[in-house]
């Protein structure tokens, strides 16, 4: 069985360099197809990762009149913060709001004197809210309008990026269906050259297939180098791929750093998904070559 299994690889990996120009040509199709589906991956981990940081600046800004009191405050405080759409609720009180507003200032002496000429604090406090999701900020807004708390409210600014989200939503989406076209049509592409590159090996050998089949070799025997050369495709393809790859996101991550201003490193979430990104993209690249010499296979070798 190891002497057979051992033939059948080296008889596989002889086909495969001795139709060199056509193997290169299959790998390099296959190379494309997955890069072009790793470019898909890249781009949806940076749609969700810039979504998240959008996100998490949505917040409601509650400004209270200035005659409100601290315990009127912190009881709105206490309530909103029981709200199960609520995340968290952080209270800057009316000292904490001028001291903000004369650090905002500090670079125009007029409104600093302004200030200062006001005998009292005409700030008054206020409640930054954050909900759980950005589509929970309807739901406390509607609460803060009704009049138990609308009185006690000077204004209210919710800083919405509602409009932003959606725009990356449709651009990821569509760049999304255009990556996966053209990834499909590589994979149909590929699925035709390694059916036509199997087809010519079993030309090239057809008066040797022959003298096997009249000797009763098995099946495995004829038709696994065939088989095997759609494995080592996919092997290689994969292998070629992360040397394309690794190269590429260290080159694109300072950048994508900048743009998502924080310590995004799109390195380590390949490496950290390393098996289940690679691994499925592997399986997928040897049954799609496995089909191909399959279906040429079971078609060209015949006695």
């Amino acid at each position: 069985m190891f002497a057979s299994t051992f033939r059948v690889t080296k008889f596989a990996l002889q086909d495969f360099f001795r139709n060199f120009w056509l193997s290169l040509v299959t790998l390099t199709i296959l190379v494309l197809a997955l890069v072009t589906v790793n470019l898909l991956v890249i781009f949806n981990v940076v749609a969700k990762t810039a979504i998240n940081t959008i996100e998490d600046k949505v917040d409601i800004s509650i400004y209270f009149k200035s005659e409100i009191s601290e315990d009127q405050v912190m009881n709105v405080q206490k309530y909103i913060q029981g709200l199960a759409q609520v995340k968290s609720v952080d209270y800057i009180s009316k000292e904490q709001a001028l001291e903000n507003f004369k650090n905002k200032h500090q670079d125009n002496p007029k409104i600093i004197q302004s200030v200062e000429e006001i005998e009292k604090n005409p700030l008054g406090a206020s409640l930054i809210i954050k909900a759980k999701n950005s589509s929970d900020y309807p739901a406390v807004l509607d609460i803060l309008q009704t009049p138990q708390y609308n009185n006690l409210i000077e204004s209210k600014d919710f800083d919405d990026h509602k409009t932003v989200i959606e725009k990356i939503n449709g651009i990821t989406q569509k760049v999304g269906r255009s990556v996966i076209i053209i990834a499909l049509v590589f994979a149909l592409i590929s699925i035709l050259i390694i059916f036509n590159a199997i087809r010519m090996a079993i030309y090239t050998h057809r008066e040797e297939i022959f003298a096997m089949k009249l000797i009763g070799a098995t099946d495995w025997f004829v038709e696994g180098p065939f088989l095997l050369q759609g494995v080592i495709f996919g092997i290689m393809s994969m292998v070629i791929t992360l040397l394309i790859l690794y190269p590429l996101l260290g080159f694109i991550r300072p950048y994508l750093q900048l743009i998502l201003e924080g310590d995004f490193n799109i390195v380590k979430y390949f490496n950290q998904n390393f098996l289940l990104i690679f691994g499925l993209e592997l399986l997928g690249a040897i049954l799609l070559n496995l089909i191909s010499s399959y279906i040429a296979v079971k078609r060209y070798v015949k006695v």
